[in-house]
């Protein structure tokens, strides 16, 4: 990477690639989060959507990878990747794409400083992943609040820090993004369950009577419902809680709308969570959009 005459690294000449490859990732066509950050300056959208790109990879490891050994392994190489980032080094195009945005916003010494506070949210996120290939359960609340605040809290904040948020508004989006997580859960909770990963505290589970196994078994069908309708009025109370002292940003307000439209879908039938995931139409999806961004 060239550096200008001030020392700071400037960004390389070609990113067509890395961008091209980010966008891939991240921002499909009709995607909630291409839509949330479709008004963005252009450098403030190529660093969200490198942020999501990262993210994606790494939920691949655990949504894609079966050999646990094959996916610890991709795991430990993301470490080092994001390592030798801290160095001014940057092989996966993901990465480039990152480093050249955040050198392009003025945040070249916090994403080479290793105790930065972005360096320690990605930390975060590559902790929650590690969380994922060695599942264990969740035995509490508390413990269920800490994944969800490493898996998505994390990014969330981080958004909120390259569209200049202050403290209150990253506080704010870190905890939105702890309830999109929950509510992403839920919506994939039949598949992860027979999978063999429940995100749902344990003490939860038993307070309706249940234990893992019961929520993909045939029985049990009216103590399941009453769970969902308990874990969907949850979501609902933090989504509609989490705003800090001043409006949201646009990308916040677009995403927490179609996570509400979501909400109400499954809340209609809250038995129905383990045999399908709820889907919004794109054309919803857009109105919804269109209405948030005001």
């Amino acid at each position: 990477m060239n550096a200008t005459a001030s020392g700071t690294p400037a960004r390389p000449a070609d990113t067509h690639l890395p961008d091209a490859e980010c966008e891939r990732l991240a921002r499909p066509v009709g995607s909630p989060f291409r839509l949330a950050s479709l008004k963005l300056p252009p450098v403030r959208q190529r660093a969200v959507t490198a942020l999501r790109a990262l993210d994606v990879s790494l939920a691949e490891i655990s949504e894609t990878i079966s050999e646990p050994q094959v996916a610890m392994s991709k795991l430990d190489w993301w470490r080092q990747a994001l390592l030798d980032m801290t160095e001014g080094r940057a092989e996966h195009p993901v990465v480039q794409s990152l480093l050249a945005a955040l050198d392009e916003l003025g945040y070249a010494e916090e994403a080479r400083s290793a105790d930065s506070f972005f360096v320690a949210r990605l930390e975060e996120r590559l902790g929650a992943t590690r969380v994922e290939l060695e599942y264990e359960g969740f035995a509490a609340e508390d413990d269920l609040r800490s994944f969800l605040d490493a898996r998505y809290g994390s990014l969330f904040s981080l958004y909120a820090r390259l569209l200049e948020a202050d403290e209150d508004a990253t506080r704010a989006a870190q905890t939105l993004g702890r309830w999109h997580g929950r509510l992403e859960r839920a919506r994939l909770l039949g598949r992860h369950a027979r999978a063999g990963r429940v995100y749902l505290p344990a003490d939860q589970l038993a307070a309706h009577g249940l234990d893992e196994a019961d929520l993909y078994r045939p029985q049990a069908r009216a103590e399941r419902e009453r769970l969902f309708a308990e874990e969907l009025e949850r979501i609902r109370a933090g989504i509609e809680g989490w705003e800090g002292s001043r409006r949201p940003p646009r990308l916040f307000r677009i995403l927490r709308a179609i996570d509400r439209e979501h909400l109400r879908l499954m809340q209609a039938d809250p038995g129905a969570i383990t045999e399908a995931r709820v889907e919004i139409s794109p054309l919803r999806q857009w109105w919804l959009a269109w209405r948030a961004s005001w």
